[in-house]
Order: structure tokens, then sequence, then C-alpha cells
């Protein structure tokens, strides 16, 4: 950070909403009078001279007269440039570049004959109109020219360069290797172009072989490889034979001779914005001096490669540059994007900061108030929490079942919200397990003061037929703040109706893949008196049928006689939702008496949920293949497009002919993999939904059998969690793995799903063996960390940084 600051001395806002580009500022005299004026260009299309005549500093103010020409054009200024371009005469002209025409106009002064003053108008000389998009222009003597007249080029987006003499038209020639536009500058000295190609190099292109039309292959004087990108190139003419060529990339600031030999080079150690080269003093005893501004505004001024001032800018300008005026000499203007034009000095007003004395403290005691404040926080209940109220009461109801559309169940869920105390913002969400979502998904109320019902729908997403549901629990969510407290939140639980995902099969079923025996120490509840809403079915026997494109079945039935239920399903996939139904509802049913549930952990589907496991891996190795796949064809889309622009240069039918096969086959083979990765995903989709309903499965049956409920716990919410990136064995490989500490060591290798799915099945027998079976709990010890991180730059350079 500096210590100094850029002192404004003459300012202005230009517009009002106005934006202006890179390239919108031109610093030259145009009268003649010993001092500079100031050309501004906007997108917005207006055009500005700015003419200061005032007193030395402090006096040095912005005044309204110091605004000579401000003109509305019809179309965006791109770029503003000066230069002598009307023939037989040698005053300086503004020209103008737009999207589709360069124009130049002349600046008269009409002497005034009473105290309003001189008046300046601006009078168009010449337009030319292009068909192509221009993207910049260089106004120069190009030719070898003695000074007296100068041209102006424009280089268009596909890298067309065309000249234009003055008046009349030059030539048109297209630079080879381009693709994507650069800046372009001339240099006087060797009577040639520079500008970057598509591979990132420094080219310099003489000016008679860019206008001999019998060259076909324009071929550069000189090329400097530079590797990046090329932010704004200039020029600056110690003498009349001798030009330095100035470049500013994404990290370093070059400076070339004439001839291409490479002078100095710095390396930067922030982003920069722009700059301004420049030289004092007269030859040879001339200095190379540059101001860059960097992304933290700041100005940092170079005497070749040494820093020899650093200053700190209240503003975050585009365009950076030099001015002469009578009242001050040197001054540095600059303008924002937002039309912030300032003229500024490099001032002296340090921010001095002496860092207040550091009080002694005595740290023998510190030790023990850390382990006596770790005794208070152990100590303390949690019932305190209770004491105070929330600021907002949910009451959610389900209502009835309906169908829309074409037979989609529906389920309308409202929700009374009741403030105690007038809310400003209360957010209302809603977690559930896909393919079940709500809609809508959020609810915004703002300045609640009474009571309020609101009411959403709860259904199965519409593209997803196939998924499994595994839960059909909604919490509702309801972050609140008012005026006066701190935000807080209130939450509450409901289960949506069964009938969302099933519906009752009258026809029995009998091809089922899996069964599992649930044992009670009373009576099983009848079904009909257990599932109310199907008061029709069998009183021993009740099948469901999922709603899905391929139907799933699930069999209940109810043994009185040994004492059970008994499941069988299609598979065990789809049996977690009835399951949980069946033991919540016996448990409800005998609330009043001690019932215990249990079942054989030999009936676990642990064997199904690895096979889902491995297929979810495949699934998501096959989806990665494809992405590359497309990725390269993406990449040969890109040199094809590439050879085509080279090949469209030749303007023959014949260079592109030997194109069409290789396009068609590409982009053939592009839409097949764009198809099959739609296909993938949606089998992602699907196989995901299965393996988080084997997962809570599998916690269900394991509590029914567990004797190590706190293991149980932690295993649970390792397992049963959902995520979106799909990258669900990765988290529970490393939740499993701190879980368990040190009692197993596995040789896991994070890039072969193998090794991957291996270790899963460790971890999970592992940690069944110790809930089915009376252990001591798994004790975990986390690990302690003691790597440095890497800092992203060198030690050398990090004090820049910090200081």
């Amino acid at each position: 950070m500096s210590l100094f600051k850029v002192r404004d001395c003459w300012s202005t806002v230009c517009g009002r909403g106005e934006t202006f580009g890179c390239d919108a500022l031109a610093v030259d005299d145009l009268f003649g009078a010993g001092e500079d004026n100031i050309i501004l260009g906007s997108l917005d299309g207006v055009l500005r001279v700015y003419g200061v005549h005032a007193a030395p500093p402090p006096d040095f103010q912005y005044s309204p007269s110091d605004l000579l020409i401000e003109v509305q054009t019809d179309s965006p200024v791109l770029q503003v440039c000066t230069g002598k371009l009307i023939s037989c005469s040698p005053n300086k002209n503004i020209a103008v570049l737009h999207p589709f025409s360069l124009v130049v106009h002349g600046v008269n002064c009409i002497a005034g004959s009473t105290d309003h003053g001189d008046q300046y108008v601006l009078e168009t000389m010449y337009e030319h109109k292009f068909d192509r998009s221009a993207y910049q222009m260089v106004v120069g003597p190009f030719g070898g020219g003695s000074g007296s007249r100068d041209f102006a080029c424009v280089m268009s987006l596909d890298g067309a360069v065309t000249v234009y003499e003055q008046q009349a038209f030059g030539f048109r020639t297209a630079l080879p290797n381009y693709l994507h536009p650069f800046p372009i500058k001339y240099v006087r000295s060797v009577d040639g172009f520079i500008t970057l190609n598509a591979d990132l190099c420094l080219v310099c292109y003489k000016y008679q072989e860019l206008a001999d039309p019998s060259l076909k292959q324009k071929w550069p004087v000189w090329s400097c490889t530079l590797g990046e990108t090329v932010y704004d190139i200039q020029t600056v003419e110690i003498t009349p034979s001798a030009t330095t060529i100035h470049v500013l990339g994404e990290r370093n600031y070059y400076c070339f001779q004439g001839n291409g030999v490479l002078w100095f080079m710095k390396r930067l150690q922030y982003t920069p914005c722009c700059f301004h080269p420049y030289i004092l003093g007269e030859h040879p005893e001339t200095k190379t001096m540059c101001m860059i501004v960097s992304d933290t505004d700041s100005v940092l001024v170079y005497d070749q490669t040494k820093l020899r001032w650093s200053a700190k800018l209240s503003f975050h300008p585009c365009i950076i540059a030099r001015a002469s005026f009578k009242a001050l000499q040197g001054c540095l203007v600059m303008l924002s994007e937002t039309g912030d034009l300032r003229f500024c000095y490099l001032g002296t007003e340090p921010m001095i900061f002496m860092a207040p004395e550091r009080p002694i403290k005595d740290y023998k005691d510190t030790k023990n108030q850390l382990v006596q404040l770790k005794k208070d926080l152990q100590n303390m209940s949690l019932q305190d929490e209770t004491d105070t109220l929330p600021l907002l009461k949910l009451n959610t109801r389900i209502l009835n079942l309906r169908s829309e559309g074409l037979g989609k169940p529906l389920c309308d869920i409202e929700i009374d919200v009741s403030p105690s105390l007038a809310t400003s913002s209360v957010q209302i969400t809603f977690q559930l397990v896909a393919p079940l979502v709500v809609s809508p998904t959020v609810i915004h109320l703002k300045d609640l003061t009474e009571s309020i019902t609101v009411r959403v729908m709860a259904h199965r997403e519409n593209d997803d037929t196939e998924s499994a549901v595994s839960s059909t629990e909604c919490t509702v969510c309801a972050y609140y703040s008012a005026t006066s407290d701190v935000p807080g939140s209130v939450q509450q639980t409901v289960r949506l109706p069964l009938t969302l995902a099933y519906e009752v099969h009258s026809t029995p079923y009998l091809d089922f893949s899996w069964s599992a025996k649930i044992s009670v120490d009373e009576s099983p509840v009848p079904l009909k008196t257990l599932f109310k809403e199907f008061a029709d079915s069998s009183l021993t026997e009740l099948c469901f049928r999922t709603i899905t494109g391929n139907s799933k079945y699930v069999c209940v039935t109810a043994l009185p006689t040994n004492r059970s239920y008994e499941i069988r399903s299609s598979g065990p996939e789809y049996t977690n939702v009835i399951l949980e139904e069946i033991l919540l509802r016996h448990r409800e049913y005998y609330k009043t008496k001690k019932c215990i549930v249990r079942c054989d952990n030999n009936e676990i589907p642990v064997a199904d949920f690895y096979r889902t496991i491995e297929e979810h891996v495949a699934l998501k190795g096959r989806l990665d293949i494809i992405q590359e796949e497309i990725s390269s064809l993406c990449s040969q889309y890109r040199i094809i497009q590439k050879c085509l622009f080279n090949k469209l240069k030749e303007n023959t039918v014949l260079s592109v002919s030997g194109l069409n096969v290789l396009i068609d086959d590409t982009h053939e083979t592009l839409t097949e993999k764009i198809s099959e990765i739609a296909l993938v995903k949606q089998e992602l989709k699907v196989k995901f939904s299965q393996l988080m309903s084997l997962s809570r499965l599998l916690v269900t049956m394991l509590g029914l059998c567990s004797k190590n409920d706190k293991i149980l716990e932690e295993f649970k919410e390792t397992v049963v969690h959902f995520t979106d990136n799909q990258n669900w064995e990765d988290i529970v490989l490393q939740s499993l793995s701190y879980l368990v500490g040190n009692k197993i060591t596995l040789n896991v290798q994070s890039d072969d799903p193998a090794h991957v799915v291996m270790g899963l099945r460790t971890l999970i027998d592992y940690v069944i063996q110790h809930v089915t079976s009376v252990k001591d709990e798994l004790q975990v010890k986390p690990k302690k960390d003691n790597t440095r991180g890497v800092s992203p730059i060198l030690e050398s350079e990090e004090d820049f940084y910090s200081s």
C-alpha cells in the first residue's frame, strides 16, 4: 500500500450514464497554441473537446468554458485520433472511428466580439464507410512521409487492414494467422505496423509489403513470442530514426527497439489496467519512463525496470495519459469507464500511521483460563435455549390428494405463519428428497405483522418418472429477522401422503426378488387399520404399485400367528417408504405400551447396496469418458474453424472443399455424444435415487437390530444425505474413514473407482458389525495436520503484498 496519494487539480464528469472505452481519449495540440487539448468519444456517440485555460494551482479548476465542443453523433465512438488528415492543410484534424465508418472532423475557431468569448465549431470534412466491423485505427505518416500529411489505417474484427490516404481509399489486405483482435500501432522509424497474432507472437509488417497487391502471403519483418495476451501497445519516438515499442501484457511489461530487439522486460506482481510510456530529457540523456495503473487503484512510475514512485488513486481509471498546459506541465490525464475525467499530479500527502504500543500481558494464567472455559462450555445445559421462545410459529397441514393434467397426483400443503412480534423478512424453504418436489420452492414474506396462511404444492418431478422415492418426509424451514433482534429460524417436519408415490394394486403379484420379515412383541396391527386411506384393501395382504414408468410392486402381509409383518418387493430400493410407514404407524398404534420391533440382520440388503454403489460408480466413469470425448470434439471443431478462416483468405472454392467432410463428421459425432450424455445423466439420476433409498433402508433395518445406537446415529448422518454433484462415494469414504479412525488402514487411490468401492465395502462392513454386536464405541482420533500451505508467490515477493 502506497503512502502517497494522487492529487486532483481539475476534474469533471462527462455526461450522465455514458460509457467510455479504452481508446476513447486523445491528447494533442489542435490549434498550435502551445498547450494540449483533450478529445473524448463515448460509446453513446458523444464527441467532446476540452481546452483548459486557467491559472496555476490551486486556482487551476474546472470551468464551463473549458468544454469547447460537445456533439452527439449517430453511432458509438470506438476511438479518437488526431493528425494532418486534410490534403494541402497544415492543421490537425480529429479522426473518429465508428463501428462502420471513419469520419474526419475539423475544428474551426470563430473569434468572439462580445464577452461570451470565442466559438468553436466542429465541421465534418469527409467520411469513409465500410462493411466490416471496425476494431481499432492508427494514424501516421505511412509510407515514409516527412510528417506533412497523415494517413489512417483501420483494423476490422476479422483481421482486415484498410488504409485510407486522406480522402482517397488506399488498399485493403488481410493479416495472416489472425483470429482475435489485438491492438495495432505504427512505428515510424521502420515504417511498419506492430500487432499480436493468434499464436501470441508480437509481429511487425512493413507498410510497403502490405500495400503490395502482388504479394499473396504477407510475412513479418520480425516476430517475438510473448505467450500472453496483450492489453495495449504504445510507441515512443526518441528521435525520428529511433522508436521504442512498449507492450503491456497480462503479467509483464516489455520494451522493444524498432528492429524487434528486446530492450528490457519487467515482471509485474499485480494485474495491470492501463499504461502510458513517455520520455524525459533530451537525447542522448533521455530517460524511458512508464506509468502503469494496477487493479488496486494505484499508479506506479517506472524508470525502465526500477520503480521510482507509487501513489494511490481515488478512482479506477481505464485510460492514463500526459498533457501539458501553460498552468501545469506534464500533468496526468485519467478517464474512467463512467466518464470521470481528472487532471492530477503526484502529490505528497503521506498516510502516516503509528501502531499503538502493545500492552504487556501476563500469559501465565492463560492456559488455566482456557481449561476452565472448556469445562464451563461442557457443563452448559442446552435447556437454557428453550427459555426464549421463537418469534415465529409454524402450523403445517397436509390437504387431500388431487390430480391434474395427465393424472399426476398432487398434494397441497398449507402453512400457518404466526409471528409474535413484527418481522421485517421471512423466508420459507422446503427440504425434500428427489424425485418429490415442492412448488414454489421458496416463499418470501416481508413486513409480517399478523398471521398468514400460504399454500404450496407437492408433487413428483415432471421429467423424472423412473427414480425411486426414498422418503416422504418434508421439512418446512422458516428463517426470519426482526428489526431489533438477531435472525432466527424455526422448522417443522411432516410426512407427505403415501399415495404420492404408491397406489394399491388389486391383482396379486407373485414375481418378487426380495423379502424381509419384521417381528413384533404384540400382535401385528390389521392392515385395514394400519393403512386407513386404503380401506377397501384386503385385511391380510396389501399390494402397492409404484407410480413410475416401469411399475414396481411391494406387498405387505400381516401374520398374526407369527407376530410379524412380511414385506416382499420387486427390489429393496422400492421398500424403504413402505417399511418406514409400517414402523411409524405400528408404534403410533401401540403408543400406550412398549412394543419392541426387530428384524434379522441377515435380511439386511447389504449385497444389493454394494451392487448399486458399483453401478453408480460405473455410470459416473462412463459420464466422465463421454465428457472427455465431447471436450476433444469441441477442440477439434475449433481447429477446423481456424483452418477454415485461413483457407477463406485465399478466396477460392477449392481451398475449403476438403473441410466439409470433416465438419459434417465432427458435427454428427458431437450430436451423438450430446444425446448419449443426456441419457447417461438420466440413468445416473435414477441410479442415485436407488442408492439413496437403499442407504435409508439399510439404516432403518439396522435400527431394528442395533445394539449401539450412538454408532448407528453417526453412521446415518454419514450415508443418508443428498448431493447434487453426485459425489456421494467420495464424501462417504472420507466420513467413514474419520469415523473409524485408525481401526482400519485403507490403501485407497482417489483416481481408481475400484479402490473407492472396495474401501467403502470394508468400512461399511466394519460399521455394521459394530452396530449389530455389543462392542465398544468407535474411537475417533482426529488427525493433526501440520502441513504448511503453499504460497502462490515466491517467499521473496510476499513482503510486496503484506506491506
